[in-house]
């Protein structure tokens, strides 16, 4: 469970020079939740709740999903080896070849005609059953404060300063709150000089929260707050808010706003930014990024904020496959590759060749590619031994830096364990202390010293 909590949060903050230039902000970065194991945001919160559902004694856990949540527990359930129940509106299930959908510890319930009848359902399961309720709301609140506020630690340190605007997505406003919590936090111990503007893109201007903003009311009207929108695929989502007071006080608080945002300005940023970055971003992302060009179109904020834009499920369109030797007219070209993604912590070419080629011959030489272009690489030999030593050890790995960062090295990683097994081993220059703390990250551990003749 160390390399699963490993892999989840501490995600890619990549500065888009690029989409910046396009909308008029110097500074604008995007916080690409999709690098979690399964794509989403909510891989920071299912974690924590499969967690808790076994150690409470729990075998059983349920939630209400209309899609990303109920993957992303369903995963978590697996890894911890718990059965999933996940409750749908009926005839909402589109995807069902997906294998979480197909998983044998996941059922799939269908019940209602919306997701708050879903919902109802699963919470009464779960009392009628004995399952651990998973879904979003007070049972689990401190939770989802708590994982979700991390973020804005993780925006403030990757920065390293104060950001000024934070745009996300209404969704059920659970982020948006807990946002808010973690920059105040940091306000708190005086890390940040003041919290920055949180903005909210909002689609769905008949819900109570956008009413009461736009009517300069500071509070909601009491009961049941849904915020309904059309989703990437022009599907109807349904969330049920739930501290809609919260997430009111959060605007306000912050200084930010709620900006209504059409379907045809989503669209365009997808597309937008898919054209510009070749990355894919949902609906959810698409209208965070939407809010932030319409703030700098209206002349609202000026050109050298810094803005993060929270992408929920961004993502670029990374393939990683292994090479062969045939398809290069000299292995130098490789060589060449490992040079530059390595730098100053590279071999002489003499050295470089000899690993390409031996990994060719029994090894493994994997490519990360980005729209057809090599973006990444890792050369790794098999050594003679299965028992003394691992059985690979990772001679080289590497990512283009100029592609930005967008979490290339870890996928690539991802990729070198699944192959290997976990069975290898790899060296890291002791002055490369940014490399070791990466690599810790990413489950490895420091073994040995490694002792050369000189």
């Amino acid at each position: 469970m160390k390399l699963l909590k490993s892999r989840i949060g501490h995600t890619v903050l990549y500065e888009t020079k690029k989409i910046g230039k396009i909308i008029g902000a110097e500074s604008l970065y995007l916080k690409m939740e999709g690098v979690n194991p399964t794509g989403h945001v909510h891989d920071r919160l299912s974690y924590y709740l499969a967690k808790e559902a076994l150690q409470l004694g729990f075998n059983t856990l349920t939630v209400a999903s209309l899609g990303p949540l109920g993957q992303s527990l369903a995963y978590m359930a697996g890894m911890f080896k718990i059965s999933c129940k996940v409750l749908m509106p009926v005839g909402s299930l589109k995807e069902k070849k997906r294998f979480w959908v197909n998983a044998p510890w996941v059922e799939i319930i269908e019940h209602g005609n919306c997701y708050y009848e879903s919902l109802q359902e699963s919470k009464n399961l779960a009392k009628q059953n004995g399952w651990y309720d998973a879904n979003s709301g007070s049972e689990n609140s401190c939770i989802s404060d708590s994982v979700y506020s991390e973020i804005a630690e993780e925006i403030t340190k990757k920065l390293g300063k104060n950001p000024d605007n934070v745009f996300c997505f209404l969704s059920d406003g659970a982020i948006i709150t807990a946002l808010h919590l973690g920059f105040r936090e940091l306000w708190r111990r005086e890390v940040i000089q003041r919290i920055p503007r949180i903005y909210v893109a909002c689609s769905d201007t008949t819900n109570e929260i956008f009413k009461a903003f736009s009517e300069n009311r500071k509070l909601c009207e009491a009961g049941v707050v849904f915020n309904r929108y059309k989703g990437l695929h022009d599907n109807d989502i349904e969330y049920n808010i739930l501290a809609p007071q919260n997430v009111l006080n959060t605007v306000y608080d912050s200084g930010g706003s709620i900006i209504p945002v059409t379907h045809d300005e989503i669209r365009k940023f997808q597309n937008l930014v898919k054209k510009t970055e070749n990355l894919k971003v949902s609906f959810r992302g698409a209208a965070a990024l939407a809010t932030c060009a319409s703030l700098y179109s209206d002349g609202q904020l000026t050109s050298d904020d810094t803005n993060v834009i929270l992408l929920e499920k961004g993502k670029n369109d990374l393939i990683i496959r292994e090479l062969d030797r045939d398809e290069f007219d000299d292995v130098s070209e490789l060589a060449e590759k490992v040079e530059q993604y390595l730098g100053e912590y590279g071999d002489d070419r003499e050295s470089v060749l000899e690993a390409i080629n031996s990994a060719f011959d029994t090894g493994i030489v994997l490519g990360a590619f980005i729209n057809r272009k090599l973006r990444g690489l890792a050369v790794l030999i098999r050594m003679p031994v299965k028992k003394v030593l691992p059985e690979f050890h990772l001679v080289y790995i590497g990512a283009d830096i100029s592609a930005g960062s967008r979490g290339i090295g870890t996928r690539i990683m991802d990729e070198v364990r699944r192959l290997t097994g976990g069975n290898f081993s790899l060296h890291v220059d002791l002055a490369n202390m940014k490399a070791m703390r990466l690599y810790e990250k990413m489950g490895l551990k420091k073994s040995y010293f490694r002792m050369i003749a000189s």
